[in-house]
């Protein structure tokens, strides 16, 4: 082709002060005390022609609408690139700080929640893509896909009557036998083929119990300079960042999780940066979540990244494509502002820990009362036919991203989650049905995979997949 693509990385500290309310766990009844590990962003900016796009991701739970819409504002700002070519998410690490108050967290910690921060956070990583784009140079880009198994499982397995029995934990020869088992589901979903397999049959070796998918692939694009020096890796991989923790030390400690380390072993063995992203993550779980289990899980998760770096080679992939599209996502049936506040009102302890899940409720009734269905955008990114990004809002679980991948036309189909929003998990019907945690945590209900599958495959497309 006769446009030379070009590229540039960059990444920032954005470690919080110690003292404000960390996200990812209802059961915290106090702010962070220490730091484990730092939290960083890391950007990638392509250009090609006229087309050009920012993706930056953060360590922090996910970015709301109004954040995302900020950073979008300050790159355009700062750089130029329009803000619907800026793609922001966040790693989902469970160790990072609260970007907003929410109805789950507790009076108190609502309170420690520094609005100064999250506006410091976004101006950080707008200020990363900035930064990216200013090193942009001549690029070589090449694209593959990798397995990392035996390093997570499905949290949903489904029992004889035919309802979910959330597993979070499970001893690690029953971990292993979901994880196995899980994966070689997620195989039967081949490309252009039917509709793979969704539940095993029972499993002696996990409680007898039907276990899910649990998606092993790893997309991988490399970059590298015109003389072959690594310049940028772009990963991808679906695990919920749940790792350590231990209540009695680390647990209000700031950590990236598993993604810092697996961005280590990239980092360094080619000295380049390395941008993590987060796959389909709703009911993925880490096999390993105590003792030393975010090294042991990054190490696997890296050590494959590492793995599929080095076996390629050739020229260059492209063009340079991106676009974005809205769709309409239908709500569940939500109660009344009046019905969730009297709920609330009737818990033990209505500003504590214990009420967290009517709390949630009632914020679900406020924000969303009188609607049927929400606005989500969704942003696709392609090189070429080898490498389509697909960038999702909110949680999804597993088989949502393996039918969009099942109907991608790209040799490289990444699939992200929390992209450029975080408005909850997005469940299928079945899951619904079935019942358990994402489905009752999700605003979202019955026509939801459908409609999501349906525009995201549409907008794969028309980006150069089909």
């Amino acid at each position: 082709m006769s446009d030379q693509l070009l590229a540039g990385v960059a990444k920032i500290d954005i470690t919080p002060p110690l003292g404000l309310t960390m996200a990812g766990y209802g059961g915290r009844t106090e702010t962070s005390d220490g730091i484990e590990d730092p939290l960083f962003a890391h950007a990638l900016v392509l250009e090609q022609g006229d087309e050009a796009c920012g993706i930056v991701v953060g360590d922090v739970i996910g970015l709301p609408r109004p954040l995302t819409e900020m950073l979008r504002e300050r790159v355009t700002e700062l750089c130029g690139i329009p803000g619907e070519k800026v793609l922001a998410s966040g790693t989902h690490t469970h160790w990072g700080p609260a970007l907003k108050s929410t109805g789950y967290l507790s009076d108190r910690l609502n309170e420690a929640v520094c609005e100064d921060y999250a506006i410091t956070c976004v101006r950080q990583m707008a200020g990363a893509i900035s930064e990216a784009w200013r090193r942009r140079e001549p690029a070589v880009a090449l694209a593959g896909t990798g397995e990392a198994d035996l390093v997570k499982f499905n949290r949903r397995p489904v029992n004889v009557e035919g309802c979910t029995e959330m597993n979070m934990r499970l001893p690690l020869d029953q971990a292993l036998v979901a994880s196995r088992v899980g994966a070689e589901l997620a195989d039967t979903w081949e490309k252009g083929g039917p509709p793979g397999e969704r539940l095993s049959t029972p499993q002696e070796g996990v409680q007898g119990l039907r276990v899910g998918p649990a998606n092993p692939h790893l997309p991988l694009l490399k970059l590298s300079t015109s003389d072959g020096k690594p310049l940028a890796a772009m990963a991808a991989f679906g695990c919920h960042p749940v790792c350590g923790g231990d209540p009695e030390t680390t647990f209000y400690r700031y950590s990236a999780d598993w993604p810092g380390y697996a961005r280590r072993v990239l980092e360094l063995a080619l000295g380049c940066p390395a941008v993590f992203l987060l796959g389909g993550a709703g009911d993925q779980v880490p096999l390993r979540r105590t003792g030393d289990s975010r090294r042991r899980i990054g190490h696997s998760i890296g050590g494959e990244a590492l793995r599929v770096w080095e076996l390629l080679d050739g020229e260059s992939i492209g063009p340079l494509r991106v676009a974005s599209r809205r769709v309409n996502l239908p709500l569940r049936d939500l109660p009344t502002v009046a019905d969730a506040r009297r709920a609330l009102d009737e818990t033990d302890d209505p500003t504590g820990a214990g009420a967290s899940r009517e709390r949630h409720e009632l914020t679900l009734a406020e924000r969303y009362e009188g609607r049927d269905s929400v606005s989500v955008e969704i942003w696709a990114m392609a090189l070429g036919d080898r490498w389509g990004l697909l960038g999702v809002p909110g949680e999804i679980l597993c088989e949502i991203e393996l039918q969009i991948r099942q109907r991608s036309a790209f040799a490289n189909t990444c699939v992200i989650e929390l992209a450029l929003d975080a408005p909850g998990y997005m469940p299928t019907d079945a899951a619904i049905d079935e019942g358990g945690y994402e489905s009752g945590w999700s605003p979202f209900g019955h026509g939801t995979e459908a409609a999501l599958v349906e525009a995201a495959s549409a907008l794969l497309d028309s980006v150069g997949g089909g």
